[in-house]
């Protein structure tokens, strides 16, 4: 659609020339009725443009555009039917109708407010560094326009849509502050106040994403140390298991030495019993050995009987502290 209409705006121009000398040779009369009728066609046009009704519109600026006597009319037929396709909401044949009135009349009046139009058209297609540089472009061709304000605020737009949140506060305070009459001044303090809040949302985000890693680190080391402190207790009770096999077994090896010691304790006082009862029965003669020992049958056995009570109390004892050590 667009190539279409590209090809019928410059064949209307290649008319338009071709019959420029037709136009010369014609008589003045019929020059000046020609012109006149031109130009009272271009005001229906922008009549109708008034009133809303865009398609009648339409078919007067594009007999205008198909009459090659219409010279001097075709530049604002071209203008005015790129703002009537706007109008009709064909952003296809007003965008061709646009390129080619900037392409044929680059110096024209027109042309500021024909780049503010592209841009916007660019715009709504979602092709938002095109329609920055057209904008630029507007700016810089006519800095002092009243769509001035407006331009910037779609700059910021468009900035905006591409997540260049810096430029985009900067293009909407401009509006803001230089422009504080302008109708887009509120819609550009809306949308500061909504990078603001975005500033604040990606602040948050950030700040919570710090708190959670935080937490899953915090967390993680707990459980590193938990672990850690699990395999410390299993060391120390296995320790502590060994050390009390280690002393049970120390503990069984002592009573079983003093065990040892009183059993021979019983013997030798079992000998002794034996030999008293043997004197008892025979008692030696003077000259024997016998005879020299300095102590009687009741000393022996005395001595026996008490060695035998120390060994047994000696028992008692060490089985007294082994049991205590084991109790705890």
């Amino acid at each position: 659609m667009r190539c279409c209409h590209r090809r019928l705006l410059l064949v209307l121009l290649a008319v338009s020339a071709v019959s420029s000398a037709a136009l010369a040779q014609t008589g003045g009369n019929a020059g000046a009725s020609t012109a006149e009728d031109s130009q009272v066609l271009l005001e229906r046009g922008k009549s109708l443009f008034a009133q809303n009704r865009y398609r009648s519109a339409l078919d007067a600026f594009g007999r205008l555009l198909a009459d090659p006597r219409a010279s001097a009319q075709r530049p604002d037929a071209m203008y005015w039917s790129a703002l009537a396709y706007l109008g009709v909401g064909d952003q296809e044949g007003a965008a061709a109708s646009i390129d080619a009135f900037l392409a044929a009349y680059p110096s024209n009046p027109h042309v500021p407010d024909m780049l503010y139009q592209r841009g916007r058209i660019l715009f709504a297609k979602g092709e938002y560094q095109k329609a920055l540089l057209v904008f630029a472009a507007f700016a810089r061709a006519a800095p002092a326009s009243d769509l001035m304000p407006s331009a910037l605020y779609w700059s910021g737009e468009c900035l905006y849509a591409l997540g260049r949140l810096d430029e985009a506060e900067r293009a909407f305070s401009e509006v803001i502050e230089k422009y504080p009459s302008s109708v887009k001044m509120e819609a550009a303090s809306y949308r500061r106040s909504l990078i603001e809040l975005e500033y604040r949302e990606r602040e948050l985000l950030k700040l919570l994403t710090w708190s959670h890693e935080e937490a899953l680190r915090a967390a993680e080391d707990f459980r590193r140390r938990e672990k850690a402190y699990d395999q410390s207790i299993a060391l120390y009770q296995r320790q502590l298991a060994d050390s009390k096999r280690g002393a049970a077994t120390d503990q069984d090896k002592t009573i079983a030495d003093l065990r040892s010691q009183v059993a021979d304790l019983g013997t030798q006082l079992a000998s002794a019993q034996t030999e008293l009862e043997a004197l008892r029965k025979s008692p030696p003669s003077a000259g024997s050995p016998a005879a020299a020992v300095p102590a009687g049958p009741d000393a022996l056995r005395a001595q026996a009987l008490d060695a035998k009570a120390r060994a047994l109390d000696l028992l008692d004892f060490y089985i007294g502290q082994l049991a205590k050590e084991g109790s705890k």
